[in-house]
């Protein structure tokens, strides 16, 4: 898949990431996000109550960059024709995102979209932003690790077997998500 996209990812480095004319949630770095992750989803999945989302009346523990759709629209365009040809089957940009060392995406399960989600991401360092998730068969949180450059993540998202996950970054981390049903 990296190598069908490399030419977009390319452009998607040119790009003026920090253009604020595009970001429609930004990066606080006076918003304290100082606790354990781990523990935090045990707190979160406790007080969910079965929600399909992190329930609105606990803290947003979110810190990153949420870009317009504008952001690099055409550049994203074009991978999703070519994600449409390489899968046969529709697909949906579902957020352009950064973070600067300290942003997190708190845990949430996504089970509101189901489907296979695709995310293209970018670090600027190895082993400094990484993607937790909830095992369900192994009862235990995973922690995948970014290197360095632009990598792809395949998951699959259900409504029913809820895939809980965070991301969290101490460098400079990119992300491009999109969903394909199924």
């Amino acid at each position: 898949m990296k190598d069908l996209i490399q030419e977009e990812l390319n452009m998607m480095d040119q790009l003026d990431w920090d253009d604020p004319k595009y970001i429609r949630d930004s990066f606080d770095p006076n918003k304290n996000l100082t606790y354990d992750p781990d523990q935090d989803f045990y707190d979160t999945e406790e007080n969910s109550f079965g929600d399909l989302q992190t329930p609105s009346h606990l803290p947003d523990k979110s810190n990153r960059n949420h870009y317009t759709k504008e952001f690099g629209e055409t550049i994203v365009n074009r991978i999703i024709e070519k994600m449409r040809s390489h899968y046969g089957k529709r697909v949906e940009h579902r957020g352009t995102y950064s973070y600067h060392p300290g942003g997190r995406c708190g845990w949430h399960t996504n089970s509101n979209a189901p489907g296979k989600r695709i995310y293209l991401t970018w670090a600027e360092e190895d082993n400094k932003s990484f993607f937790k998730y909830f095992d369900n068969e192994m009862k235990q949180i995973v922690t995948k690790y970014d290197k360095k450059g632009w990598h792809v993540n395949e998951f699959i998202i259900s409504d029913e077997d809820l895939l809980w996950h965070y991301v969290g970054s101490e460098t400079q981390r990119k992300s491009i998500g999109f969903l394909i049903k199924i």
